[in-house]
């Protein structure tokens, strides 16, 4: 039997022989009774609407989801004709703008970051990398651990708490109504974000972990840091890599989402032109947001899964 499927079987065995706890069904049973409780109770703190209004509310809601055709025939069949119209009209165009605006985003950022988290990580900077001398104890050394690290890890929180519709609001107010401004200030603030993950991935290398000791191994024989990391840290945690860059793709597209509320055609752009008056339009652009996010995430599995 493979390694891996020696791991995978110790993993589903203690998986099946973990102690169950109580709490998790003790805090459904809490959120179930406080959704009953907020619909159908009554008091000062649920607002002056009646619980029947609000119920009455609800079901109207319902109904409007269900697309215009289908509630005029009341034959599903007609809501075929009615989404293609939507996705080709302007659905299509806008999932499209979407997605391009959140893969060069997160491309920018994770080929900003991806260079930087050597200068970056504290592994890195000091004097003796992984207990290691690599040489040089000069100001070189001094200035890379005491201000360039420092600076680094200052951008990376700098760019990630700012948050990301502000960045795009003033970068449109600079370079006017483009996808540009949105694709930079995605970029800026998955930068932060990657950068802080990625410096998580190079600064918890565990003693006898195969990143640590493939980075002992380089710098010993007289490797350069730079190359150290390029040559062992990349592409041994190249996976883990890949999982948070495709998680923070699948953020992107949310985010660029939302983003396209500003003016940009995207699909906040039709959800906010939706809002209040068309709810079963509203809500078909809503899903076709969501299946790119589930079909990012299948693909992710995938990717990962090869090259395990």
């Amino acid at each position: 039997m493979s390694d891996l499927a020696t791991a995978e079987s110790r993993i589903d065995e203690l998986r099946r022989g973990r102690k169950r706890s109580p709490y998790l069904l003790i805090s459904a049973a809490i959120v179930c009774a406080g959704i009953a409780w907020a619909w159908l109770g009554s008091g000062p703190l649920l607002g002056r609407l009646s619980a029947e209004r609000r119920w009455s509310n609800f079901l109207n809601f319902l109904d409007r989801l269900v697309p215009t055709p289908v509630r005029k025939s009341g034959d599903w069949s007609d809501a075929f004709p009615w989404a293609w119209e939507l996705f080709s009209n302007e659905g299509g165009i806008a999932l499209l703008t979407t997605i391009a605006i959140a893969t060069a985003a997160i491309l920018l950022s994770g080929i900003m970051v991806l260079p930087v988290l050597s200068l970056a990580s504290r592994q890195f900077s000091r004097r003796k990398p992984f207990g290691i001398w690599s040489g040089g104890a000069g100001k070189d050394t001094e200035f890379r651990e005491k201000v360039i690290g420092p600076v680094m890890r200052f951008l990376f929180v700098v760019s990630r708490a700012i948050p990301e519709y502000l960045i795009a609001f003033l970068l449109l107010s600079l370079l006017g109504l483009q996808v540009w401004p949105l694709v930079l200030a995605l970029a800026i603030h998955n930068f932060g974000i990657l950068g802080r993950l990625g410096g998580e991935v190079v600064e918890n290398a565990e003693n006898g972990s195969r990143e640590k000791n493939a980075a002992e191994n380089a710098l010993a024989i007289g490797r350069g840091r730079f190359a150290t990391y390029v040559t062992t840290i990349v592409p041994q945690s190249f996976n883990r890599f890949l999982i948070y860059f495709f998680y923070r793709w699948e953020t992107c597209i949310k985010d660029a989402t939302v983003l396209g509320m500003l003016g940009l055609l995207t699909l906040g752009k039709l959800i906010a032109l939706s809002k209040g008056f068309h709810w079963d339009r509203m809500f078909f652009f809503v899903l076709l947001g969501s299946s790119v996010i589930l079909l990012g995430d299948l693909l992710s599995t995938f990717v990962r899964k090869k090259l395990r």
